[in-house]
């Protein structure tokens, strides 16, 4: 009985190593759980959340370079994938080429995609040693696609109550959120079959 215990636990702790992060307690971020917060388990952080549409925000962010980011990012595709990852999430880091891939599989198909780093400038002060250690990943996976440093907007609206990395949701080309959140890792052919699947949704 103990055997079967230790091999359930295993299994469990090697499934979450490999499909999500959970956050750490960090008073400074908007990421934090609270007594009513549910704790995911492996299970749920490969689980589809419901979501409703609502707006993103009128958000001001910037990109990896400092440039200016609004909601007009959206508006030229049908669907953009919107991946939220940290810099010490080891599953979130390995899915960056995957979703590179994505990127430019589903171009003709009107898709785009964008990550949000949540650890480089979780106080409203970009955290030097953690942008150079994101400068390094892009390097490292050849990341080529907006990847931005969320502002208050952001963090106040959509990503609060996040409390797991890697998550992704989805923006249609109104600058709403759209079909439903994604905790964890994914495949390429598992986010295109996921993108088919919500861009449906969306014309119907």
């Amino acid at each position: 009985m103990k055997k079967l215990f230790l091999l359930l636990l295993i299994s469990i702790l090697t499934l979450t190593m490999f499909t999500g992060c959970s956050q750490p307690n960090n008073n400074n971020m908007n990421l934090n759980k609270n007594k009513n917060d549910t704790v995911l388990s492996a299970k749920d952080t490969i689980q589809p959340v419901a979501s409703s549409s609502t707006p993103i925000g009128d958000f001001k962010a910037q990109d990896v370079k400092g440039n200016q980011v609004t909601k007009d990012i959206f508006s030229n595709y049908d669907l953009t994938l919107v991946n939220l990852f940290t810099t010490w999430c080891s599953p979130c880091v390995k899915e960056i080429p995957e979703l590179n891939e994505v990127a430019k599989e589903m171009a003709n198909k009107k898709v785009n995609v964008v990550g949000i780093v949540l650890d480089v400038n979780e106080n409203g002060k970009i955290d030097q040693s953690k942008m150079d250690k994101l400068n390094k990943i892009i390097e490292a996976t050849k990341a080529d696609y907006t990847i931005l440093l969320p502002d208050e907007v952001l963090r106040s609206g959509p990503l609060k109550g996040v409390n797991s990395v890697p998550e992704t949701f989805f923006v249609d080309k109104n600058g709403n959120i759209v079909g439903e959140n994604y905790l964890g890792s994914h495949t390429k052919e598992e986010w295109i079959k996921i993108i088919n699947d919500e861009l449906a949704k969306l014309n119907k």
